[in-house]
């Protein structure tokens, strides 16, 4: 029986990149494998007959929050950047983030360089009021959401 989700996988193109990105979102560090990555050099863990280093970043205020992602880049071999997914393709479309104060979020990500694909609009779920979509800089989109 699966009881929840651990985290969930994010191959990058480059760590510090995304660990700085997803930081200023609000995750933080957790873990580390590897090779740190803000070490120069290029050592990675082996897995699946290659090597990578990654970290685990946690959301939440709690130390044992389930709110996990994994970033992982790959040394060898070097991940391929690949164009944005549509939203419409198979697989996994978007990662929504629960926010309060959107608009005020956006303005501050907005201020830091992150550009919106969507400008804060409503949305029709039950108990959602907002939503601004924008992608991490290998192309994820996410989804900002206000209850």
């Amino acid at each position: 029986m699966i009881r929840d989700i651990i985290h969930l996988n994010i191959n990058v193109t480059d760590i510090r990149r995304s660990i700085a990105f997803y930081e200023a979102l609000g995750f933080r560090v957790m873990h580390v494998f590897g090779d740190r990555p803000d070490a120069d050099v290029m050592d990675g863990m082996a897995f699946e007959g290659g090597r990578c280093r990654g970290a685990v970043l946690t959301l939440g205020d709690h130390d044992r929050c389930w709110t996990k992602i994994e970033l992982i880049e790959w040394v060898e071999p070097r991940v391929n950047p690949t164009p944005p997914a549509s939203s419409h393709a198979a697989g996994i479309s978007r990662i929504a983030l629960r926010t309060k104060d959107l608009e005020a979020f956006v303005t501050r990500l907005e201020e830091n360089g992150i550009e919106f694909e969507t400008s804060p609009q409503a949305i029709d779920i039950v108990g959602a009021k907002r939503f601004a979509l924008f992608r991490d800089p290998d192309g994820v989109l996410l989804e900002l959401i206000e209850f």
